[in-house]
Formats: structure tokens, C-alpha cells, sequence
């Protein structure tokens, strides 16, 4: 009898042991996702932060250009 409550304790401790590795497995892919999710998002912030710059600019160039064009209208070339 002492060899099956031997054996039958380290069954136990063998199934905890597996669970809790299945459980570090687990922890680690949800993290790994999340740290994706994460970056994906603050790169997607950076360039939407980049392209709200690149438009302000262009619309500050083509404002610039239309005073250019208003005040010498003897610059455009009417032969295109």
C-alpha cells in the first residue's frame, strides 16, 4: 500500500508539474501577442502622428503657392 500512495503522490506532482508548465506556455504567448498588439498600435500611432505633420505641410506649401500664383500671374506658363 505505501507503493501506491507513493506512486499515486507522484502522479500528482508530475500533473501539477505539467499543468503549470502548460500554464507558463499560456502566459507566454498571450504576453508575446499583447507586446505585438502593443507595438502595432504605437506604430500605427507614429505614422498617423507623421502623416497629420506631412498634411499641415502640403496645405502650408499649397497655400504658399496659390499667393505665389495670385500675386505674378506673368510666372504661369498659358502654353501647356
Amino acid at each position: 500500500m505505501l507503493f501506491f500512495e507513493f506512486t499515486f503522490d507522484a502522479l500528482l506532482l508530475g500533473l501539477a508539474a505539467v499543468i503549470t508548465a502548460v500554464g507558463g506556455v499560456v502566459s507566454t504567448i498571450l504576453a508575446s501577442k499583447k507586446a505585438r498588439r502593443e507595438e502595432k498600435i504605437k506604430n500605427e500611432e507614429d505614422c498617423l502622428g507623421r502623416l497629420k505633420a506631412a498634411r499641415a505641410e502640403s496645405e502650408g506649401a499649397m497655400s504658399e503657392l496659390h499667393r505665389i500664383k495670385m500675386e505674378h500671374p506673368e510666372w504661369l506658363n498659358h502654353e501647356s
